[in-house]
């Protein structure tokens, strides 16, 4: 959607040298903004707002200073958001129906950071957009109780990261202290209030040895807890000296009881199905009763309800009342329960014979089903029988000691409030080499859709859409204990369209596929990355280069693959094609794609509208095809080594195999016999890959 819209607990390791900075950051009583009580306060805008609701260190702060106010917080940002371009999916809804909703008596505005790679020539333009979007929220009367109050708020410094491979950000910084100024200009002019956070960090970079940024622009954890203060004092002033402090462990419990509120109101404003609540996911259960979008509007209101409840209990921990250990959300609605319209007797894939059914039968049983070339035979790795926790598996990985990791998502399509999180990545092991999983380990739990992952540079790069989460084991005991949000900005509009098929690149870069649907915008220490209705990315973890693969209209690519020559092939699963990438990975610029593709003609947003096709390298016999691999393994002949396998879970229920060729300045290819069909409707072959056996 493009968008046109009218410190008391700091963590011991910052030096003593940065409390100084801290504690100088505004004037003595010095304050920009004044609340009242049972205000509402709205962040709106880039990813530096829109992280604080993870580290929660200004939010705890906020309650600290205030704890009588009855405060609610609501965190209405995402990454790329800039004035008047704030990519959406379809029908998100505007902005003022988000503040509407949410009450909106106060609005920080986080913007500056992604405007200022386009450097001096566009201040102007800035400066005008800033000016309008103040004006125009002065007219608007979001709580009922008159316009709300506006706080600007500056970009931080870039940090530069003592790395030869990452940029220092001294050019940058000069342009970020352009858009700091001109910030300030736009407050005094419309009398709103201002916070210079850009000059204080870059003070504190340069005092502490700690780097407190991830990637020289998006704040860590420990950063986090520096910069709240900052934001705190220069928002509302010293703090006055009756204000009560709060022990390390009072500030830990409100913190938690924050942050506890954030995940709900997270799972509120950024559900990761969301097409299915206001886009054209519409469908019904069988009986008619309900369709997607009630079921689903039903939990968002749930989800409202249980933000309040977490609201009451901050207040109350702020004051220092007694609370149960336990919310108690007896007084939510009842949720729907529709009737499924998968299976029935007039259901037309029933009748097709492309449903298996619900009484799943024993692996040893689901064996005897499959036809295999001559030669070949095939084995049960691991199952859920015995070991539960891999029920859904989806994707799946090969670690340096022969180990298979294993992503299982039991939440798809999304979380539903009051149930368990805990999708999972686990670690199988076959210790005896007889072909069988004797352990599993859980490396991460309490994941929310985890569609795609890679190993590599000391941990799991891992999709948690609209994230790519890190995931480290700093002490060796196969479980993660460090979770980074690395890269986030991806668009949430649709979890079977997530971000998938992680792929290392053979220059070192890490590339992984959306689907459509998806108004993504991810940030980087370089610039701001859009790109719309699906493609297929590149990441350097090394440089921390962020950009656009390949900009096609793919419907949901979920395979991609190199050869030993370094060419690439990429499935798009749901119309079933297979394409050689090197023709549409040359660069276009947002929103444009290249011609063709599955949905070319009803883009929700700009993009190309030709229609004239971009051939695949194989004919499509049948539909979908997901995870995709060339065979280079020694356990297989030699007259299939090269050969191209898909997996298809719908026309055949299959991984299809097919003999490759050189043809002309490109490839084509030949379907042969299956190297796995099952008659069985409960094989559904979703990833592959070879093991290093």
């Amino acid at each position: 959607m493009k968008l046109a819209i009218g410190g008391n607990h700091i963590l011991f390791s910052i030096t003593a040298a940065v409390l100084g900075l801290i504690l100088s950051a505004r004037a003595a009583g010095a304050a920009t903004l004044e609340l009242r009580p049972g205000d509402h306060i709205c962040l709106v805008g880039n990813a530096l707002g829109e992280r604080m609701q993870f580290g929660n260190s200004w939010e705890t702060l906020l309650y600290q200073r205030f704890p009588k106010h009855e405060l609610v917080v609501r965190n209405l940002c995402f990454p790329g958001d800039e004035p008047f371009t704030r990519d959406r999916s379809l029908n998100f809804g505007e902005p003022d129906e988000h503040l509407e909703h949410s009450k909106a008596d106060v609005i920080l505005f986080f913007f500056g950071f992604n405007e200022s790679f386009a450097g001096p020539a566009s201040l102007e333009r800035f400066a005008i957009d800033l000016t309008r979007l103040v004006e125009e929220t002065k007219t608007k009367n979001y709580s009922g109780k008159g316009a709300p109050r506006m706080v600007l708020v500056s970009p931080i410094a870039h940090e530069d990261l003592d790395n030869a491979n990452v940029t220092d950000g001294k050019a940058h910084n000069a342009d970020l202290e352009k858009y700091t100024d001109a910030m300030r200009q736009v407050a005094e002019q419309t009398d709103v209030g201002f916070v210079d956070l850009f000059h204080p960090t870059q003070e504190l970079f340069a005092n502490t040895k700690e780097k407190l940024t991830i990637n020289g622009v998006h704040l860590s954890d420990a950063g986090d807890a520096a910069v709240g203060p900052l934001l705190d004092r220069a928002l509302f002033g010293e703090p006055e000296g009756d204000m009560k402090q709060a022990t390390p462990a009072e500030t830990d419990r409100l913190e938690a009881a924050i942050a506890d509120k954030n995940f709900h109101w997270w799972h509120r404003y950024r559900a990761v199905n969301g097409y299915s609540i206001y886009g054209t996911r519409g469908l019904a259960g069988s009986d008619g009763t309900y369709t997607n979008r009630d079921v689903m509007e039903r939990e968002r209101a749930i989800l409202d309800q249980m933000c309040a409840n977490r609201d009451r209990r901050i207040s109350q921990i702020a004051q220092g009342q007694k609370v149960p250990e336990t919310v108690n959300d007896e007084n939510t609605l009842p949720f729907f329960n529709p009737k499924t319209n998968v299976g029935g007797a007039n259901d037309p894939n029933q009748k097709a014979g492309k449903l298996g059914p619900l009484d799943y039968i024993p692996a040893a049983d689901q064996i005897k089903y499959f036809k295999l070339p001559p030669g070949y035979e095939i084995n049960l790795f691991a199952s859920e029988e015995d070991f539960p926790e891999l029920a859904n598996p989806v994707s799946l990985n090969f670690d340096s000691r022969g180990r298979l990791w294993v992503t299982t998502m039991p939440s798809y399509p999304q979380w539903q409030p009051k149930s368990k999180l805990d999708d999972k990545l686990l670690i199988l092991e076959d210790n005896d080499a007889d072909g069988r999983a004797e352990r599993c380990k859980v490396f991460a739990g309490g994941l929310h859709q985890p569609t795609g992952f890679e190993l590599g540079r000391g941990g799991v790069f891992l999709a948690q859409q609209p994230d790519v989460l890190f995931l480290e084991d700093t002490d060796g005991d196969d479980r993660a204990d460090r979770r980074t949000r690395r890269l986030m900005g991806f668009d949430t509009a649709d979890s079977h369209h997530g971000l998938a098929a992680f792929e290392w690149g053979p220059g070192g870069a890490l590339y992984f596929q959306e689907g459509t649907f998806k108004q993504s915008q991810v940030e980087s220490p370089y610039g701001l990355t859009r790109l719309g209705d699906a493609g297929v990315w590149r990441y350097e973890p090394r440089t921390e280069q962020f950009g656009v693969h390949a900009s096609l209209a793919f419907a949901n690519p979920w395979g991609h693959v190199f050869d030993r020559w370094g060419q690439d092939f990429i499935s798009d699963a749901s119309p079933g094609f297979n394409y050689w990438a090197a023709p549409i990975t040359g660069r276009v610029e947002f929103p444009d794609k290249h011609p063709g593709g599955s949905r070319s003609e009803h883009l929700d947003w700009g993009g190309s509208k030709s229609n004239r096709p971009y051939p695949p390298f194989l004919f499509k016999r049948i539909r979908p095809t997901a995870g995709c691999e060339f065979i280079s393994s020694r356990n297989f002949p030699p007259e299939v080594q090269g050969d191209f396998l898909v997996c298809n879970v719908i026309g055949d229920l299959a991984v299809l195999q097919h003999s490759i060729r050189e043809d002309g300045a490109g490839f084509g290819g030949k379907e042969i016999r299956p190297l796995v069909l099952c008659e069985h409707g409960n094989f559904r072959p979703i990833d592959l890959q070879f093991g290093p056996d």
